[in-house]
């Protein structure tokens, strides 16, 4: 239960770094994906991000886009460059490759 204390402290909360410090794991991780962006555009990047969200999502377009955080429309667009362009781009309903 709160006390009066709780509500009326003005006091910073402790930062992120210091509440969690990074884990050895965690900073691998962070390792790893720098390795893997770095040296490609932002566009293969992001064309990247898109196709892997929209493969978690079963090829369902309005929820890869709720997830982006980008309207349903601009998804539709970038797909459409995509296939315009001849790369595969996952059918609604359809279920992600398996891996070999």
């Amino acid at each position: 239960m709160l006390s009066a204390q709780d509500v009326t402290d003005k006091r910073p909360l402790a930062s992120s770094k210091a509440a969690f410090p990074p884990s050895f794991a965690s900073e691998q991780t962070i390792e790893a994906l720098r390795r893997i962006l770095v040296g490609h555009t932002i566009a293969d990047v992001e064309r990247h991000l898109i196709l892997d969200t929209l493969a978690y999502c079963l090829g369902n377009r309005t929820h890869a886009a709720r997830i982006l955080g980008i309207s349903i429309r601009t998804l539709r667009n970038k797909l459409n460059e995509y296939m315009e362009a001849g790369i595969p781009v996952p059918e609604p309903g359809q279920k992600p490759p398996l891996a070999a």
